[in-house]
């Protein structure tokens, strides 16, 4: 999901979404991506926007892409369950108390 009215650029939310998908399991290794015109259209984004996303992540190592080949997931250290856990754990009481997706990060970043 793609949040308009957040400080957070675009092709940074589609990077740490993807990222996070691919680091708590929902995606995995050689799993393909959608291809940049594709994501962009579903998002009624920029192309530019999609593919400065896969190339941070390709950058970082989380996905391979080519020319002319579909974008896959690598494999990657996937997030310990037990964190995975507790993130949820966390996430269901912020919204319960109804805190922001940022208010929410940034308690956590306090945290820290």
């Amino acid at each position: 999901m793609i949040r308009e009215s957040s400080p957070t650029p675009v092709y940074e939310q589609i990077r740490a979404q993807i990222e996070g998908m691919v680091r708590v399991g929902a995606l995995h290794d050689g799993d393909r991506l959608p291809s940049v015109r594709q994501l962009a259209g579903d998002l009624r984004i920029a192309p530019g926007t999609v593919a400065k996303a896969y190339t941070e992540l390709a950058d970082c190592g989380i996905i391979d892409t080519g020319a002319g080949r579909a974008a896959r997931v690598k494999r990657v250290k996937p997030i310990p369950e037990p964190l995975v856990r507790a993130a949820k754990t966390y996430a269901d009481e912020a919204r319960r108390l109804g805190a922001s997706l940022d208010d929410a990060f940034n308690a956590l970043r306090a945290q820290w």
